[in-house]
């Protein structure tokens, strides 16, 4: 019997060159030595750790230590899947060949006991891995990966039989072994040939194996296209590609990207290959809509972006009204066409009736109308919704669309922000009431929790609920983001944000927020990279300028910020919170006069609750006015006193740094009842809804 850490194939002899397999009848499968080194390129970080597959080395600061081969398998598939459950199955899978004899259990648990003495955890009491009794475990917290540049030592490793980095390959999944070609006959081989200044091939082979589609990780849903004769259809377009995403984001434990990133690509003539290097995926799925009276084609098409190849296609001629029988359909087909090493069994969907098509559509044009985000489309989305409800005072997804416009709508216009989120509480509990797996409803009472620190202790249940239901919600991601942030848990956060950008990679707003928790967090050379992102993908946006502003402030640059503060009052000088930020820098830059007229702005909307009083008292701490800050911000500092929220909201700005150090303050803060708030458990979502 093998060992627990698992037999290896016998290595072919180095000595053997490429030409000497060339004569012998053996081809090297491009395909996979893409694939392997598109992987071995990966870094994953987490925590205060970087795991580099490369070298198999897991990093912490400036210490380092180089997994054995099995702990590396194990870790590297719980970080495919963060926050989910591996079973021990899965793990047996990914980490040993079927043909192994060998103690399963027994293997596991070693290799699970030299990861945790790796990471410096114990099974107790763990910060990272969690014990599913009797099932398997879950990486805790969410998981950044990143690239390393093809020149950089971890791009130019060879994987070589019984190198321990050979099992890094297997992330690709069984199907990297699987792969079709002559030399299928032949063992594993893996050798380096190097010349002068470039790179190494990689061969790897199997038994023969039939055919299978390859690992695939992560895939984007292209905006599919209006083929219907009435250009007028493309909010049924659009919104057929959102229900799509959502559907296959839902049913599979892949990263899927966002709908705000792909629409980027609506009417592009990139390559395929060029978008999935773009959005940073493994596969991407396209097609076309069109409709005729009562009846829609869908056709759908599956490709792996690293060898530009075409896996599946399907073409669907059904009526409107069994709409959602087709994404649910195409979803699952999807599912099975994609033979990861965790998931090669086809995952079950709740199978959906059939829908008014009058009523979908409606919801279809507001959800159009939302996603333009203008007051104007507000309103329309508003009435399409109302529409839709009227005619089937049934259907949730109308009251989650209706929640999510009154939730969003003060953010672009004088909407009080009490008032709207009074209504979208509301819309969203009843949406909930007909349907508690809607993934953007929690997630909007999560965010009007967040917004308005009512009951602020339940809004991370909230966002844990929709991310639970969607893994790949970005908004949940964003916002729970926010939720971390103001509770102090910094890395939680900025994990969190980088994981809402990965599943939004060209959201100029996700960018532009992560570059503001970098800021907070003094890491100002991280937050430039992210905020000059912003600006590449909108340059009309203000945020990211108005930050670049606060951090030049903070590094001693009054000259840059002030050019960023106008910059970002330029293109965005409606929005409260620039208003707040660039008014803070001017007045801390001699400013003053123009500093006080956004002041007089800002206390107008404060007043008629349009705006939060933070961003008053930013410009009043910049004119050197912390005792007229402390009264204007009120009870909202009575609020953000209580235990376990500390400076809450407030944190994200270096301005209020010195607060603390204000006597009227810390009087303010004596006064404060000094019982602890409870933070509720998931459980406790629905028993607060109201």
């Amino acid at each position: 019997m093998a060992n627990a850490e698992g037999a290896r194939q016998t290595p072919m002899p180095q000595e053997n060159s490429l030409n000497q397999l060339h004569s012998a009848g053996t081809s090297i499968d491009q395909e996979l030595v893409a694939r392997i080194e598109s992987k071995q390129r990966q870094i994953y970080r987490f925590a205060e750790f970087e795991l580099h597959l490369a070298d198999g080395e897991l990093r912490n600061g400036q210490s380092s230590v180089r997994l054995q081969d099995k702990p590396l398998q194990l870790l590297s598939a719980l970080l495919d899947h963060p926050q989910r459950v591996v079973t021990r199955e899965q793990l047996q899978e990914r980490m040993w060949d079927s043909r192994t004899v060998v103690n399963f259990e027994q293997g596991i648990n070693a290799a699970m006991k030299k990861l945790r003495d790796a990471l410096g955890e114990n099974a107790e009491n763990p910060r990272l891995i969690e014990t599913i009794a009797k099932k398997g475990y879950r990486f805790r917290i969410p998981v950044e990966i990143v690239f390393a540049q093809c020149d950089e030592p971890e791009g130019i490793h060879a994987l070589l039989p019984g190198d321990p980095a050979l099992g890094i390959s297997e992330s690709l999944g069984r199907s990297a072994r699987r792969l079709p070609g002559p030399f299928f006959r032949g063992v594993f081989i893996s050798m380096i040939l190097a010349v002068a200044a470039v790179g190494f091939g990689v061969l790897n082979a199997k038994l023969g194996r039939p055919r299978a589609a390859p690992h695939l990780a992560s895939l984007a849903v292209l905006p599919l296209q209006n083929l219907s004769p009435d250009a007028g259809q493309e909010y049924l377009v659009d919104g057929i590609t959102e229900e799509i995403i959502t559907a296959i984001a839902q049913s599979l434990p892949v990263r899927v990207i966002s709908r705000t990133s792909v629409m980027r690509y609506r009417h592009t003539d990139k390559p395929i290959t060029q978008i999935a290097r773009e959005l940073g995926v493994d596969a991407i799925v396209e097609g076309s809509v069109a409709r005729s009276g009562d009846r829609v084609t869908v056709t759908v098409q599956l490709i792996d972006a690293a060898a530009d190849r075409h896996l599946w296609a399907q073409k669907y001629d059904r009526r409107l009204a069994d709409i959602l029988l087709v994404e649910a359909e195409l979803s699952r087909t999807i599912a099975s066409q994609i033979h990861s090493t965790l998931t090669a069994r086809q995952i079950a969907l709740p199978e959906p009736g059939p829908v008014d098509p009058t009523v979908y559509e409606l919801c279809l044009l507001g959800r159009y109308h939302w996603n333009k985000r203008t007051a104007a489309d507000f309103v329309k989305a508003e009435d399409y919704f109302r529409q839709s409800i009227a005619r089937d005072s049934n259907y949730a997804p109308a009251y989650a669309g209706l929640a999510d416009v009154y939730a969003m709508a003060p953010s672009y216009s004088s909407t009080s922000i009490e008032s709207g989120a009074a209504k979208a509480r509301a819309e969203a509990n009843r949406a909930l009431a007909l349907n508690d797996e809607l993934a953007e409803a929690h997630a909007t009472l999560g965010f009007i929790h967040l917004a308005t620190l009512s009951e602020w202790s339940y809004g991370e249940a909230e966002f844990r609920k929709a991310i639970e239901i969607d893994p790949n919600y970005a908004n949940a991601h964003h916002w729970l983001a926010f939720d971390l942030f103001f509770f102090g848990r910094t890395d939680e956060a900025l994990a969190e944000m980088a994981l809402a950008r990965q599943l939004d990679p060209l959201s100029a707003v996700t960018n532009a927020d992560e570059g503001a928790f970098l800021y907070a967090a003094r890491r100002f050379g991280d937050a430039i990279a992210r905020l000059q992102r912003a600006i590449e993908l909108d340059p009309k946006l203000g945020q990211p300028h108005a930050t670049f502003a606060l951090l030049k402030l903070a590094r001693g640059d009054s000259v840059d910020a002030l050019r960023e503060a106008r910059s970002a009052l330029a293109l965005d000088p409606d929005n409260p919170r620039t208003m707040g930020e660039v008014g803070y820098v001017m007045a801390s830059t001699g400013e003053t006069e123009r500093a006080r007229e956004l002041l007089a702005k800002l206390q107008s909307l404060a007043h008629d609750g349009s705006s939060f009083t933070t961003y008053p008292a930013m410009i009043e701490i910049g004119l050197g006015q912390e005792d007229q800050a402390v009264d204007t911000l009120g009870d909202l500092l009575v609020e953000l006193a209580k235990p376990g929220l500390g400076m809450g909201s407030l944190a994200q700005w270096h301005a209020f740094d010195s607060l603390p150090e204000n006597a009227h303050f810390r009087e303010l803060v004596a006064q404060t009842a000094k019982l602890p708030t409870p933070r509720p458990t998931d459980s406790a979502v629905s028993g607060n809804r109201r």
